[in-house]
């Protein structure tokens, strides 16, 4: 039977993504009364790229240790440490990175996390209900998912691009600039894929976007690509139709697609990218993850954004209790941890990205780093 009345916390989490899930981890120790509603169950598929940065173990270990030793029982990934990055021209090197991160289908890289976070005693997961709307007064919140109504102290929104919190609370629309359109699907059986490596592929008829392929447990690879979104409106372009055209049509990719077989559909997606600022709290609630606009506007990278947001907010809830402060003015010390952590690479990105739409530039740049190996350094800090 599904819920219906009233239901009482003091912190409501609207989605159960890596944003919301680690804000409910970052909450485990509180004594607080958490929700968090999902308008799925677990498992369930997310359409992305699926690449895990390899600083997210770092991120997830601040919070609670015992989390370092599960995510060493977590088998479904495929460990990465080195970017192939293919230029225009066809030209590629490899980077390869100190650190290790690591390739899992969102499927199960976050029903890992929601399944750490629903064993808190804390924390109760509301799954299937889907949210229609926030209410904010100067007494509280109140979150309407189906039948039911929760109240709290406060929200965090985590419930993704199209976040019902951020277009309630904010009004903040997206922008074809700062904005990215994707599609991906899986393959089984690609040739060439070399071990623990992820490839960007810089094809012509994508710039400022690229094309993708990233290794996948069981002989699978997640294959993509993504472009900037005013330029998709501008060229009026099929993002479905031009990755078949990509894996059919340009030699040196089709050549390893000749054996491949895809496995469902092909999916779209949208990015709201992190090169622009937007509202990111206020009186009662604050904005993690693509409900904030924190993708990495020239890699695509957006769940350790998401991990790293959530467990600001997560944290910053904390200290709204121990002061009873929920005001617009307290909740902006989350916005500048975030920003600081992430604002001025997402700037510079932005401006590369800017960059990239020129061919003659991005093979020359990829000329230089062939034989120096400070350029390299460069394109790897950008992309990593």
């Amino acid at each position: 039977m599904a819920d219906t009345g009233t239901k009482e916390f003091d912190v409501i989490i609207c989605g159960a993504g890596p944003a919301g899930s680690t804000c409910a981890l970052a909450l485990g120790d509180s004594g607080l009364r958490v929700a968090v509603l999902e308008k799925s169950s677990f498992p369930r598929d997310k359409t992305c790229g699926d690449a895990v940065a390899a600083y997210v173990p770092k991120v997830l270990a601040t919070i609670n240790s015992g989390l370092t030793k599960s995510l060493e029982g977590f088998t479904e990934k495929v460990n990465v440490n080195t970017c192939r990055l293919v230029a225009p021209n066809q030209k590629a090197f490899d980077l390869r990175f100190s650190q290790t991160g690591f390739i899992s289908r969102r499927m199960d890289w976050d029903n890992f996390l929601f399944e750490n976070a629903a064993a808190q005693s804390n924390t109760t997961f509301f799954l299937n209900h889907t949210i229609s709307d926030v209410t904010i007064t100067s007494d509280g919140v109140t979150v309407t998912a189906g039948n039911t109504e929760f109240k709290g102290k406060m929200v965090i929104g985590c419930d993704g691009a199209h976040s019902v919190l951020n277009r309630k609370v904010t009004g903040t629309r997206p922008d074809p600039a700062h904005h990215c359109g994707a599609v991906r699907a899986y393959y089984s059986n690609v040739s060439g894929i070399p071990d623990h490596t992820f490839e960007i592929h810089l094809v012509k008829d994508l710039l400022p976007g690229y094309f993708w392929i990233f290794p996948v447990k069981n002989n699978l690879a997640n294959v993509g690509l993504g472009v900037l979104s005013s330029v998709v409106s501008k060229r009026r372009m099929d993002l479905r139709a031009s990755l078949q055209r990509v894996v059919d049509e340009i030699p040196y990719i089709s050549d390893r697609f000749k054996n491949a077989e895809r496995v469902g559909k092909v999916e779209g997606f949208g990015l709201p990218l992190g090169s622009r600022k937007v509202p990111m709290s206020g009186d009662r609630f604050m904005l993690c993850g693509d409900a904030a606009s924190l993708i990495d506007p020239l890699s695509g990278e957006g769940i350790g954004q998401a991990i790293v947001s959530g467990r600001y907010a997560g944290w910053h809830a904390k200290t709204c209790f121990d002061k009873n402060d929920f005001s617009a003015s307290h909740m902006k010390q989350y916005d500048a941890q975030v920003y600081q952590k992430f604002w001025s690479r997402h700037r510079k990105n932005y401006y590369i990205q800017q960059l990239m739409n020129n061919e003659w530039l991005l093979n020359g740049v990829f000329n230089a780093a062939l034989k120096s190996s400070v350029f390299r350094n460069v394109v790897s800090k950008s992309f990593t």
